[in-house]
Formats: structure tokens, C-alpha cells, sequence
């Protein structure tokens, strides 16, 4: 079958975690001291404590999304919202709208005009939201999304 597949990113947590661990490492360097041959770090210092409180919470959130393993799977059909642990599979029939919500208007022309994905679903109150940012191949995510809305257009 047709399968498209769009894997979660991780690119964010990846260059967080890489940025605060090189700005721990040379405050560290800077602060720490020189005596008897021996390097010896300061570790009263509360900027040391601030900065290991974000590499300890991006280092969480890294693993609990890698092992998570979050993606997206577009078949002829369905719609397949799948993690490492369990997957929910949306079949287009039950999909009854699809709103696209757009970003602030910034100067960067790199940016989406379209951050989240809304579907109304037949059994469901609530909107499920999808955030297009956090996958990969976005520009085709969104056109994936478009084609299914075109498609549940043509329907009515």
C-alpha cells in the first residue's frame, strides 16, 4: 500500500541540550580555579545549578520523545497516529472538518503559514490538534492535510 510516513522531530531538544552543555562546560572553565596543578570547580555557584536544571530537563524530554518514537501514517484510507506503545488509526470517513490555524505574520519567510491542524471528528467533543512544527517534511505534511480536506469537500 501508498504509505506516508512523517516522523516527530527531535532536531529542538537535540540543539537545546548540545547549547546548554557547551555554556555549562565554559562557564565551568571560567569560573572554576587553577591551584596545585589541580583544576577545581566552584559548585556553590547557583548559575551552575540553574544550567543543570535545563540540562537535566532537556535530557528528559529528549528521552521520553525518542523512546516515544511519535509519528504520523498516511494511507489510502486512514489516517494512523502511531508511538512505540499503541496507535490510533482515524479513518477518513470520520474525519467531519479539518481547520488549519496560522502563525503571526514574521518578517522570516522560512516559516509554516500554517501551524496546527484541527480535525473534527464524528465520536469525539473536542478538536484533536495536531501541530504540523514538530514533524518532518512539514510542507508535505500540510499538503497531505490539504488533499484530505479537498477529498472531505468534494464529499459534501
Amino acid at each position: 500500500m501508498n504509505e506516508r510516513i512523517y516522523k516527530y522531530r527531535l532536531d529542538f531538544y537535540y540543539i537545546s541540550l548540545v547549547i546548554y552543555l557547551v555554556a555549562f562546560i565554559a562557564y565551568v572553565l571560567l569560573r572554576g580555579s587553577f591551584s596545585n596543578e589541580k583544576f577545581q570547580v566552584v559548585f556553590q555557584d547557583p548559575i551552575i545549578y540553574v544550567i543543570t536544571v535545563f540540562i537535566v530537563f532537556f535530557l528528559i524530554v529528549l528521552l521520553s520523545n525518542s523512546i516515544r518514537a511519535r509519528y504520523l501514517v498516511f494511507n489510502g484510507r486512514k489516517l494512523t497516529i502511531k508511538n512505540r506503545f499503541g496507535q490510533r488509526e482515524i479513518p477518513y470517513n470520520e474525519i467531519v472538518g479539518i481547520k488549519f490555524s496560522r502563525e503571526k505574520k514574521f518578517s522570516n519567510k522560512e516559516k509554516s503559514s500554517v501551524r496546527l491542524v484541527k480535525l473534527k471528528l464524528l465520536n469525539r467533543k473536542r478538536l484533536l490538534r495536531i501541530r504540523l512544527s514538530d514533524f518532518h517534511n512539514e510542507t508535505k505534511l500540510i499538503s497531505e492535510f490539504q488533499t484530505l480536506r479537498r477529498g472531505l469537500q468534494n464529499k459534501i
